[in-house]
């Protein structure tokens, strides 16, 4: 093709001269592959203006997709985590319970490990994000699983627990189990700082903040033996409960029982003072099994209603 050229005449349709130019084989193969290239780009365009539309819609999906993900995420890790402690409490309800009951060695499951936070991005195809999905899947089916078995552990102990509570309604009935009066703890059954002293002493009791007047309840029925008023504990009343447990209220404003007198569980037994080596208005409530002093907050079940 070298050397070879092509003529081109114009020839107008007026009388004016035509015009005539040569040019090269080569320029003609140019402008041919020019123009062809032309022709099949345009024809492209629409094909890729199309794709790229649609990859555009695939990439809003995905987003949109990976945003209500990690919302389902985030509202199942909250509702898992609230079982969680839903569960936690029952038990440690089972554990209070058996312990008043005198029952031994409940079942138990082990406390389930925490459902794993979801990936933060999810990007980089359906495939990616499938993959990520299927593998937040499995940590919640062991999630569920797990709380599943501990479930299951609670009912099994409820149900010991409730024939337990069957055969001795009596007992409980004695035992005390609710908060005397509803307040914060100032003190709790530990080592403490004498406040008058300034020595290392043990406190035996759980010292309950209130306002004074506040009514102090008897935690379970029983009678009372002792109605006084004592240097150290102010105006105090002792209570029996039958089976070697008593308790015993101290700093006392005032009195609503008698020596002798019977009482049930709630029952008003008298008012938060601040008698006896008292340094404000507060509770002094002690629980003794068999004339040994106990950890009181072990009696209380309805341990809402105070507070540390």
């Amino acid at each position: 093709m070298k050397g070879k050229f092509y003529t081109v005449m114009i020839v107008p349709h007026t009388r004016a001269r035509f015009s005539r130019f040569k040019v090269s084989a080569s320029f003609v193969l140019i402008l041919s592959i020019i123009a062809l290239a032309t022709v099949v780009s345009t024809g492209l365009l629409p094909l890729y203006i199309h794709m790229s539309r649609a990859r555009s819609a695939e990439v809003r999906e995905l987003k949109q997709e990976n945003k209500e993900l990690r919302a389902a995420g985030q509202e199942v890790d909250q509702n898992l985590t609230a079982l969680r402690e839903e569960v936690a409490f029952f038990e440690s309800k089972a554990t209070k319970f058996a312990m008043m009951a005198g029952v031994q060695d409940l079942p138990s499951a082990q406390p389930a490990g925490g459902l794993h936070e979801p990936p933060a991005d999810f990007g980089g195809g359906r495939t990616q994000v499938r993959s990520k999905s299927a593998v937040n899947g499995n940590l919640l089916r062991e999630e569920m699983e797990t709380l599943q078995e501990r479930s299951g552990v609670l009912k099994e102990s409820f149900g010991i627990l409730e024939k337990v509570y069957r055969d001795q309604s009596l007992l409980l009935a004695s035992t005390p189990s609710i908060a005397p009066v509803h307040g914060m703890i100032a003190y709790g059954f530990q080592w403490r700082r004498d406040p008058f002293t300034g020595e290392r002493a043990f406190h035996s009791g759980l010292d309950i903040v209130a306002n004074s007047g506040t009514r102090v309840l008897a935690p379970a029925d029983g009678v009372v033996t002792l109605v006084t008023r004592d240097a150290g504990y102010g105006n105090v009343v002792y209570i029996s409960h039958g089976n070697d447990v008593m308790t015993r209220y101290g700093h006392l404003s005032g009195f609503a029982v008698r020596v002798g007198q019977e009482v049930q569980r709630g029952d008003v037994i008298g008012y938060v003072g601040n008698t006896g080596r008292s340094l404000g208005p507060h509770l002094h409530y002690e629980v003794l099994i068999q004339g040994t002093k106990v950890d009181p907050i072990a009696y209380i079940l309805d341990d809402d209603h105070i507070t540390s």
